[in-house]
């Protein structure tokens, strides 16, 4: 070999392990699937160790910085592993944590192919104001972010907004919700009261807590602030001993309106605690909110006689900056009709003691109790039984409250009666069976079969005298003869749904009238119960068979007897005391 050949085969040689010691760094480094397990001729990769993918920066982004707390969102966390150069790495583990009550769902634990693995966090069970801190940890690599939750609300209420020196009996109510208005119960809540001290509390299911409180006995003026939730709420009282330091309002008042949330509450017992919020909202020229409007709170004369109270009773309340006034309605015993609880606000720029009819807002609310109403309903279906021996037909029961709301878990409970039985017997005319009875003396077919009264004439299951008109010793009909059961559950679904069936042996088709009964328990009024009445169906099918029916004959009689046109003393036809 020439030396001029020699050195170009030596030149190649020297390019084809550069390229190899380049392609072997890049696949170590994330760039085509991991670190090398051989020993590279050049010494240690850089970002791997003992083989493994090995991060050497560690970036953390999240979706947003703020979010309600409401509960219903979430903020996604992206950690992305790189090397010092900034490259992303595959298959680094992650690990993820958060402070401040949060929870997190991680996607993976390891980084996926664009270096990057996601965690989704949410703000758990604690809906206060607070800043969360999401932290990725990589090694000895970590990165952190955090985002704030907001939405906490506290509103406060004095009770009265001027008070005595020295009285007692007074409150400030304080309400705490979420930035979709719902209440946050079991928050701690705190309490400072200037001269008065400090107290400690917990938030009601309503998210409520009162403070109550015995006024300084020298004139001046109170603040009262309470913290919960992540928010305060300052409250000042005039303490004086005369009424009207509050300045009247010299803005004219052009719109005022209430409205109470929920518009529909549950009644209480001894021990619970339902409520609403009710909210006075006063505006002037475009659209200002009124402050100290003066308010005065009633149920507009109770017409319907629900009942119930007021938090701040007959006392004013003022309006705050926001132009708000506010109290809550607490229900009593009684449930009302639709709408038939009516909360008048009275109001005027100066105090004032009897409502002007001019100067009023009213709204309306709905109180709920046990059930109001059932109602009982079936469709076009013959069902036929597992044995063959029997037809079934279904009803649905349907139970609402007082605002036509569905109401479930109401036990329901079915009865039957059999208030008459028929007597006659099918014929086939016109390729259909018809139900019949023909005339013993003149041999013409009635269409109307012979109707029956029940011989059990009191329904206590006992043949007494008088009662087995045609003499056979039985009553007629048997109560045996019809069997009614709910069908699943004895309690309305959810959807306020129960459903229950009749059965009843094939032969009695069409010869007994069946009048169902439901009564939902709990429910007062005369609304309680339903009834169906109807004669035990036959499917069209089998009226037009060609074989005769079951029920081809009636089990009470044929009805061929003295003339059913006479009737006994007792209003009876004859025909119901014969045996034929």
């Amino acid at each position: 070999m020439n030396e001029k050949a020699g050195v170009g085969a030596m030149m190649r040689t020297i390019k084809s392990l550069t390229a190899l010691a380049l392609v072997s760094l890049l696949a170590a480094c994330g760039g085509g699937g991991g670190c090398s397990s051989g020993t590279s001729p050049f010494g240690s990769t850089p970002g791997c160790a003992n083989g493994a993918p090995e991060a050497q920066k560690l970036v953390l982004l999240l979706s947003t910085n703020n979010i309600g707390n409401s509960g219903s969102q979430t903020v996604t966390a992206t950690a992305t592993a790189t090397t010092a150069g900034g490259q992303t790495v595959i298959g680094v583990p992650v690990a993820f944590s958060v402070d401040a009550n949060a929870i997190y769902t991680p996607a993976s634990t390891t980084t996926d192919s664009k270096g990057t693995v996601s965690a989704a966090v949410a703000i758990g069970s604690d809906r206060s104001n607070r800043i969360v801190t999401v932290t990725a940890i990589s090694g000895t690599l970590t990165a952190a972010a955090s985002f704030a939750v907001t939405g906490s609300k506290l509103k406060g209420t004095p009770v009265p907004a001027v008070v005595l020196p020295g009285s007692a009996g007074n409150k400030v109510d304080f309400t705490l919700v979420d930035g979709n208005d719902n209440p946050m119960p079991g928050q701690a809540i705190s309490i400072a009261a200037g001269s008065l001290g400090t107290a400690t509390g917990v938030t009601g299911s309503n998210g409520d807590f009162s403070y109550a409180y015995t006024a300084p006995g020298t004139p001046g003026s109170l603040d009262v602030t309470a913290t919960s939730g992540g928010v305060s709420n300052t409250q000042t009282i005039l303490v004086q001993s005369t009424s009207g330091s509050i300045a009247p309002v010299t803005t004219t008042i052009l719109s005022a309106s209430v409205t109470a949330n929920p518009s529909v509450v549950s009644t209480n017992t001894d021990v619970t605690n339902n409520r609403t919020e009710i909210r006075a909202l006063f505006l002037g020229a475009n659209n200002v909110r009124i402050k100290n409007v003066r308010v005065r709170f009633d149920l507009d004369g109770d017409v319907n006689s629900i009942g119930g109270s007021l938090a701040a009773a007959s006392n004013i309340v003022y309006s705050d900056a926001n132009g708000i006034a506010t109290t809550a309605y607490v229900p009593g015993s009684l449930s009302s009709p639709t709408d038939g609880v009516t909360i008048r606000a009275c109001y005027d720029s100066v105090d004032f003691v009897a409502c002007d009819p001019a100067k009023q807002a009213k709204t309306t609310i709905t109180v709920i109790s046990e059930p109001l109403a059932v109602t009982i309903g079936s469709n076009e279906k013959i069902l036929t039984g597992s044995s063959d021996l029997t037809y079934i037909r279904k009803f649905v029961v349907l139970v609402v409250d007082s605002s036509g709301r569905a109401k479930g878990n109401v036990e329901i409970v079915p009865s039957v009666d059999l208030p008459y039985f028929f007597k006659g017997f099918y014929e086939k005319l016109g390729g259909v069976w018809v139900h019949v009875v023909r005339d013993p003396l003149t041999n013409v077919i009635l269409r109307a079969p012979i109707g029956c009264p029940n011989e059990d004439v009191n329904r206590n299951g006992v043949l007494e005298t008088g009662e087995d008109r045609n003499g056979n010793n039985v009553l007629e009909p048997r109560k045996s003869d019809v069997a009614v059961s709910m069908v699943g559950s004895t309690k309305t679904d959810a959807s306020g749904l129960a459903i229950l069936q009749i059965e009843y042996p094939k032969n009695v088709a069409s010869w007994v009238q069946v009048k169902i009964l439901v009564s939902a328990a709990g429910v007062l009024g005369t609304e309680g119960r339903a009834s169906w009445t109807e004669v035990l169906a036959v499917p069209a099918e089998a009226l037009s068979a060609n074989g005769a029916p079951a029920f081809v004959t009636s089990p009470y009689g044929l009805g061929l007897g003295i003339t059913p046109t006479d009737p006994d003393a007792k209003g009876v036809p004859l025909a119901c005391s014969d045996t034929k």
